[in-house]
């Protein structure tokens, strides 16, 4: 008899064990969970932060490399390069530069002034951004002054020159835009032609 209580009492405590193990992987599968989500924020936050890093970095090198003269003629990815204008985490192959995301970063020399000389101002254009980092780069107060020398931002669908609210080769000095873009203007010009895969670009303006 005191075998076969022992035996009851061996498989109930078994049972025990099993439901508190469950309990236990139960627990641990939602805080691992939690955690995924809380690291995949923390990532999208982290890259977010690092565009907004290099652009202001990449904008202020060149604006004082080329401070003493009237215009970035001169400049090319190989200059920026060796007089270290440009991070050394977004190089890429070749003359590519690469953001955060992986996509291809390129910078482009333009005009300040309507009918002005050319090469006096220059783009600086991100492709391949996730959809939610376009938005809240568009929403972003980017302080238009004489101090930083924005002149001004776009956006657009990837694989196309950024356009909204105008395209910045016809976005000049005297015609700045002061404002970052609203939440609704954000969302409906940054998404994507691609609904499975939806990328933007997104360019800066400086003179």
């Amino acid at each position: 008899m005191k075998i076969k209580n022992a035996h009851i009492l061996t498989k109930q405590n078994l049972g025990r064990s099993m439901i508190e193990i469950m309990g236990i992987l139960a627990i641990i599968a939602a805080l691992s969970a939690g955690a995924l989500v809380s690291y995949s924020k923390a990532m999208r936050r982290h890259r977010l932060n690092q565009v907004i890093h290099q652009v202001a970095l990449i904008s202020t090198n060149i604006r004082a490399f080329y401070a003493n003269v009237d215009s970035y003629e001169t400049f090319d990815m190989e200059t920026a390069v060796k007089f270290n204008m440009i991070s050394e985490d977004m190089l890429g192959k070749g003359q590519y530069l690469l953001s955060p995301y992986k996509g291809r970063v390129r910078i482009t020399l333009d005009r300040a002034v309507h009918d002005g000389p050319n090469k006096t101002a220059f783009i600086i254009t991100y492709y391949d951004l996730p959809t939610e980092a376009c938005v809240m780069l568009a929403q972003r107060d980017w302080a238009f002054d004489e101090k930083v020398g924005l002149i001004g931002i776009a956006v657009g669908e990837n694989g196309e020159e950024p356009n909204y609210p105008h395209p910045l080769s016809e976005v000049y000095t005297v015609n700045k835009m002061t404002a970052p873009l609203s939440m609704t203007e954000a969302a409906d010009h940054c998404s994507g032609d691609d609904p499975l895969y939806p990328r933007s670009s997104f360019s800066w303006k400086y003179f």
